[in-house]
């Protein structure tokens, strides 16, 4: 069996390209072989994959004379110099499906693949698709694809016609599955909710001293959509502010990002911006925090969510659509994890302004109320929320696709 992995942007940099680096790993680790095609920068071809042989990488090359831009970005915000898709015009989208179907047919002419995994329900999918009809592909959702469909309309007809040739579309959590089955008109069983994954070698808790401060984490971009401002105005009201220092790590490459991190300065309580780290030294960093808080108004499934969770730190987070069913209730019953009820949206991540009071009040609520069962020392019962996760690995999520292959 000769698996292709597909993306449109840059492996390792977002979650996405976790999915890539990761379902990789585990297929190198079940001898598959493998090749990947993804978008770069022409100045950084090392895509970052462990025990790829780069004879098997694939690159479509941007800020080149035939794609004089920046790699096209899912996401609006992106960790990296980027193009938006709500960008391109009619020569830059022919220049860019021109680059990516040459790239695409010599990954298929030279590696022969028997199945391509796609990242993203959107247009790398149908270019292949276009070129190779009777080639399997496999296509993950991660949510940044579907909001494209509001960001991006010159491109809706293109995704909305050719996209359900693919063989099988692979949603992250139920809320999902049943967004893709009415965004497109789709056959039978043709969508199916696979979830996520992480590696428990990695992420993993371990027996540790009791913090001096009680120590939060959150990683992410620092953008708005993400409830960054939010977080830190609800954190600076919390009674315990004197005992609690919040870390906030990830990319701030916009302008947003400069203005959010600026405001660290008249904060009351301890704000550390550590900007983007390495993944090994993300799994220790977590494995050191007593909670972990997401108050975004928009993602897929995060990733980071689950790695938190097995590293031993307590999440807060909001009611992310299709979250709860995939984690359970266990984790609920265990005090593992809190979810905050989000406010109303204007559109896919933007709240309304009369809603933002309440729920930075709610993220301060639970806030002090994990700080105060840490303050207590009640019993985490870190071994029961550790076997709920056992079926949560990549090597799951890996098995869980390997049956449509």
């Amino acid at each position: 069996m000769r698996i292709l992995h597909a993306l449109a942007q840059r492996p390792g940099k977002t979650g996405s390209g976790v999915f890539l680096q990761q379902l990789f790993k585990t297929g190198f680790e079940k001898n598959y072989e493998q090749a990947v095609l993804a978008g770069v920068p022409i100045y950084e071809q090392d895509p970052g994959i462990d025990n790829l042989d780069l004879k098997n990488f694939y690159p479509v090359l941007f800020e080149t004379k035939e794609l004089d831009f920046p790699v096209v970005g899912m996401s609006d915000v992106m960790p990296y110099s980027s193009t938006k898709y709500s960008s391109l015009d009619q020569k830059m989208f022919k220049a860019y499906e021109k680059a990516f179907k040459k790239i695409i047919k010599k990954a298929v002419e030279d590696f022969k693949p028997d199945v391509v995994i796609c990242n993203h329900i959107w247009l790398l999918c149908t270019f292949i698709k276009d070129l190779y009809p009777d080639l399997k592909v496999l296509v993950l959702c991660h949510g940044t694809d579907l909001r494209q469909l509001e960001r991006s309309p010159m491109l809706v007809p293109i995704v909305k016609e050719k996209v359900p040739k693919c063989d099988y579309l692979f949603a992250l959590n139920s809320a999902q599955e049943k967004e893709i089955k009415e965004l497109y008109d789709l056959k039978e069983n043709q969508v199916i909710t696979s979830g996520s994954g992480y590696n428990p070698e990695m992420f993993f808790p371990i027996k540790r001293d009791k913090n001096k401060k009680i120590k939060i984490a959150y990683i992410g971009k620092i953008c708005n959509y993400k409830g960054v401002p939010n977080l830190l105005n609800a954190i600076d009201k919390s009674k315990n502010y004197e005992n609690i220092e919040l870390n906030l790590i990830g990319h701030g490459n916009v302008e947003e990002s400069v203005e959010i991190i600026d405001s660290i300065k008249v904060r009351k309580t301890q704000i550390n911006y550590l900007g983007a780290i390495a993944q090994d030294e993300l799994a220790k960093f977590l494995r050191s925090c007593d909670i972990f808080i997401l108050p975004s108004f928009f993602e897929g499934l995060p990733l980071v969510v689950i790695e938190a969770l097995a590293s031993g730190a307590k999440v807060i987070c909001t009611n992310l659509p299709g979250l709860d069913d995939f984690l359970g209730e266990d984790l609920k019953d265990l005090k593992a994890i809190r979810y905050i009820k989000m406010p109303r949206l204007k559109n896919v991540d933007t709240p309304f302004s009369e809603d933002i009071e309440g729920f930075e009040e709610d993220i301060l609520k639970n806030i002090d109320a994990v700080c105060q069962e840490i303050v207590d020392n009640q019993e985490y019962k870190i071994d029961e929320v550790i076997k709920t996760l056992e079926d949560k690995t990549w090597h799951g999520l890996f098995n869980r696709l390997a049956k449509y292959f």
